[in-house]
């Protein structure tokens, strides 16, 4: 496949599988006072989230806002229809794929054994967490573990990831959750 097909599916898997939200996700983001959106929890005053805002017609209100002004005004419900209409979710998914393309293709190229179409999409789709800490995840696992089967990089992902992303041991069983709705999607793909 190329970049821009794996970009694709990458943010397709991330959509699907819902591990970043649904595209009306509005909560506070757990650095401010902001709200995080969407698909890609996009946030931030001034940063991603804004950004995404600009695509999205009668979204421009929103814009610059904190989190507490958009629920003390009574507009959370809005916002979240809004993200999910269909031009906020067509424009979700097109940010995600041209996310996927500039940050997670790249670094996960950067993994030489990660060759199976299937694994570079799994491992793309962890990618939010922490596109460095999964290439490096990876990277340091390719010469004793093969990389190139489905289910030794998700079982690699349910039993260790936790450790390195040091989320700390209460987040064990969420992760391997995550692995496992994450391989059962990737493994149902027809690439």
């Amino acid at each position: 496949m190329t970049n821009e097909e794996l970009a694709k599916e990458i943010a397709l898997g991330i959509i699907n599988t819902g591990v970043e939200g649904g595209y009306d996700n509005v909560c506070c983001s757990t650095a401010g006072d902001y709200p995080c959106m969407g698909v890609s929890s996009w946030e931030g005053i001034n940063g991603r989230g804004d950004t995404l805002l600009c695509y999205i017609d009668g979204c421009q209100k929103f814009i610059g806002r904190t989190y507490s002004d958009i629920i003390d005004s009574g507009e959370r419900q809005e916002l979240k229809s809004l993200l999910n209409s269909e031009q906020g979710q067509l424009a979700q998914q097109q940010i995600l794929t041209q996310d996927c393309l500039e940050l997670y293709v790249p670094f996960l190229n950067e993994v030489y054994n990660l060759d199976d179409t299937k694994c570079f999409i799994y491992a793309g789709i962890w990618c939010p967490t922490s596109h460095y800490v999964v290439m490096k995840f990876l990277k340091n696992r390719q010469d004793n573990y093969n990389i190139r089967d489905l289910e030794v990089i998700n079982n690699l992902f349910k039993e260790r990831y936790y450790i390195v992303a040091d989320v700390g041991e209460q987040y064990a069983d969420g992760y391997a959750n995550r692995a496992n709705n994450t391989y059962e999607y990737v493994n149902s793909l027809n690439v």
